[in-house]
This record gives C-alpha cells, structure tokens and sequence, in this order.
C-alpha cells in the first residue's frame, strides 16, 4: 500500500475566480499539481477522516558548480577609509561581502524592456544567477525551474515572483523573489546550454 506523504496540495475551487485572472491561473495551477501528485484516497474503516495518499516529487540531479559572473570583494578586507564611505552609501551594504552592483534605472528600464515578449504569468522559466548570501540559500536556487507566478509593480520592476517546481524531499510550496535578471525561460536557457556544447565540441 502506498505512504502516506504529508502535502501542500489542496483541493481548488477555480470556479470561483474569473476566467482569464491570473488569480484563476494560479488556482487551476495548484489544482493540477494537486491531481499529478495525488496517488489517491484511503478511507478509514472506523470513520476517521479520510488520508489523501501523495507521490513524492522528484529527486533533482546533482546541480552543475555554479560561479558568481561577476566580482566578489570582501568588505572586511577593505580599508577602514572605504568601508566608512561605502557605510555613507548605503547602510543597509553586507558586511561579510559585497556582491554584485545594484542596477541603474536605464539597466533596469532596458531589462523590463527586453524581457517584454516572455515576461507572463504562467511561463516556464529555469534561475540562471543569485546575489551572494550569507546562508547560500538563494546560491542553492541556481539551476532550478518553476513558472512565473506573480508580476511586481514598477517599484519593484526588475524582481519577479517564481513558484519553483517541487523536488526530493520538499512538500510545501515554494514561491521565491527573485531578481528578473536572475531568470530565464527554460527554452532560451536550453539554447544557451546547447550552443555552449557546439562550440565545445567543434573545439575538440
């Protein structure tokens, strides 16, 4: 008899949101990663509430070693001088390490812009960068897919929301904030890995 697995997916009632919604979207996604998931129902024979019986996700494969494209400074081996003025900068700077540098408005303005023509709720995307972090969680992300799941507002313009597909162990949902330069769709990074492997091979 299949284990009982402890789950996130719940039963969804999409008839109550509009057609077309991304509320509506978001409802009919959960309601079919509740039903790929679900093995099926165990009644109880002494009338106890019944036991949804789920699969476990899948295991991800080891992900590839993933280096930072960009410079990595430690702010403790900077110059007492500099690190009072990066401090006067901005207060909020790590103090373990300075990662890569934040992005101008024009940067910004071109990256919403070139990203115009896939950015939607719903597209499948993999994350390809992450900022340095002190608990190396949001390094841990890199290689990882899931759908876009929520747009921000232009004060936040170049982060989006992505729900990630569940793996291993995992049972609850994983929706993270991410930086847009940080993702890519799963085709467009497809290509970028296949081009890569030509021009190895034409190489050798």
């Amino acid at each position: 008899m299949p284990r009982s697995r402890k789950s996130h997916h719940v039963r969804q009632d999409v008839t109550r949101l509009p057609a077309g919604s991304d509320a509506r979207w978001r409802a009919e996604y959960r309601q079919a990663q509740y039903k790929r998931a679900l093995i099926g129902i165990q009644t109880d024979l002494l009338g106890g509430p019944a036991v949804e019986v789920f699969r476990a996700s899948p295991k991800q494969p080891a992900p590839p070693v993933w280096t930072p494209d960009y410079e990595v400074e430690r702010f403790g081996d900077l110059p007492p001088e500099e690190q009072a003025r990066r401090l006067a900068e901005d207060p909020q700077m790590p103090f373990a390490r300075t990662t890569r540098a934040k992005l101008t408005p024009e940067e910004i303005a071109a990256l919403v812009a070139g990203a115009a023509n896939w950015l939607r709720v719903g597209q499948g995307v993999q994350i390809t960068g992450a900022p340095l972090t002190f608990d190396g969680c949001d390094e841990r992300r890199v290689g990882r897919t899931g759908v876009i799941w929520r747009l921000c507002s232009a004060v936040f313009a170049d982060h989006v929301y992505v729900n990630l597909n569940l793996i291993g162990a995992e049972r609850s949902e994983k929706v993270v904030f991410v930086e847009l330069r940080d993702v890519a769709t799963v085709e467009m990074q497809r290509k970028a890995q296949s081009s890569v492997f030509s021009m190895s091979v034409s190489h050798v």
